[in-house]
C-alpha cells in the first residue's frame, strides 16, 4: 500500500465499523411561556423595575422568589436567568409601546394643523 492511498482495507474495515458509533442526538428544550399568574406576581413583586425601565439583580430576584414561596405563589420554580429575561422584555415592549403612541399623536397633532 503506498503512503498517498488512503483506502482501508477490507479486514481494517470491519474493525473500524465497530468502534464507530452515533452519539443520539440531544432534545432541544422547549420554551415555556410565563403564565398570567405568574406575570401578574412578576408585576407585583418586581414593579419597582418595571417602573424604573431596569432589569434586576440576581439578589433581588431571589428575594422576590423567596416572597412568592412564602406566599405560594409561581416564580420560584423559575431560574432567575428566565425572570431577569423575563422582565427585560416586558421593559422593552413597554418602550416599544410608548414610542409608538407618543408617534400616533404626533401625526395626530399634525394632521390637525394641517387641516387648519
Amino acid at each position: 500500500m503506498d503512503e498517498d492511498d488512503h483506502t482501508i482495507s477490507d479486514e481494517d474495515e470491519e474493525e473500524y465499523e465497530g468502534k464507530r458509533k452515533r452519539k443520539p442526538p440531544k432534545k432541544a428544550a422547549k420554551s415555556q411561556k410565563f403564565t398570567e399568574v405568574e406575570t401578574e406576581e412578576i408585576k407585583t413583586n418586581l414593579s419597582e423595575y418595571l417602573k424604573s425601565g431596569i432589569c434586576p439583580r440576581k439578589q433581588q430576584v431571589e428575594d422576590a422568589k423567596q416572597k412568592s414561596r412564602k406566599k405560594n405563589g409561581q416564580i420560584w420554580k423559575r431560574s432567575n436567568d428566565k425572570i431577569i429575561k423575563k422582565i427585560s422584555a416586558m421593559n422593552h415592549k413597554k418602550k416599544k409601546n410608548m414610542l409608538f403612541t407618543i408617534g400616533t399623536r404626533m401625526e395626530h397633532y399634525k394632521n390637525t394643523f394641517e387641516g387648519h
